[in-house]
């Protein structure tokens, strides 16, 4: 079974859309849909009940405060019954059939950690600019060789994610994923994708977001890891 999680914050406009996307392009795949609402002070507690209520592979979480992007994603993995874990956005901006295929690649022909690499983006040109930053970071920096390091879903088998011990709480789990796979000499498989436009609401990601990546990722360099 699949266990993929959602980390959802004042994501109302998106959520139902996506959700029920996604049980359609995994539908015969076995799988549970973890949401965590996290922290929202919107209508998205509402509407993840509901989901949960309508449909058995749902399940709803919530946390009272926002507990960062990774903290939200680390909270709805340890709640994954499946053999098969990882995490995608709730934004509706990944076409759900990409999930199916990154699955696939773990389930058919074995891969270690299987993710999106977005080929084309929809997201202006700021979005654009920090992906573009944190790949050539991560390339010349570190030697992991993907132009699109948060690129989401990210899908693995269970005893992968266990010897992970993925740690960070804020917008560095993409990075620290990548990077152990990469010490651990995992072997990644990308699928390619085209971003789809935001069908409400608003991006989390900011140029504060993109300075705490470079901090957390000069602190790597100097050995540090999350605790």
């Amino acid at each position: 079974m699949l266990s993929l999680v959602l980390p959802l914050y004042n994501e109302e406009a998106c959520v139902q859309d996506t959700v029920t996307g996604l049980l359609g392009a995994l539908q015969g795949a076995g799988c549970e849909l973890i949401l965590v609402n996290n922290g929202s002070d919107d209508q998205t507690p509402y509407r993840i009940n509901q989901l949960a209520i309508e449909h058995k592979k749902v399940k709803a979480y919530h946390l009272a405060d926002n507990a960062g992007y990774g903290g939200g994603i680390l909270f709805g993995l340890r709640q994954a019954q499946g053999t098969v874990v990882g995490w995608s956005w709730g934004d509706g901006q990944i076409a759900p059939e990409h999930v199916r295929s990154c699955l696939n690649l773990v389930r058919r022909e074995g891969a270690q950690l299987a993710k999106v690499r977005r080929i084309e983006r929809q997201d202006g040109q700021d979005r654009a600019m920090v992906s573009a930053i944190y790949s050539q970071v991560m390339r010349r920096g570190f030697g992991v060789h993907t132009t699109d390091v948060n690129g989401c879903p990210k899908l693995m088998p269970r005893a992968v994610f266990e010897g992970l011990d993925l740690r960070s709480k804020d917008w560095f789990l993409d990075a620290e994923t990548l990077l152990k796979a990469q010490e651990q000499q995992l072997e990644v498989r990308e699928v390619e994708a085209t971003m789809l436009p935001r069908p409400g609401g608003s991006s989390k990601v900011n140029w504060r977001t993109v300075m705490e990546f470079n901090q957390r990722l000069l602190a790597w360099k100097r050995g540090w890891r999350p605790e």
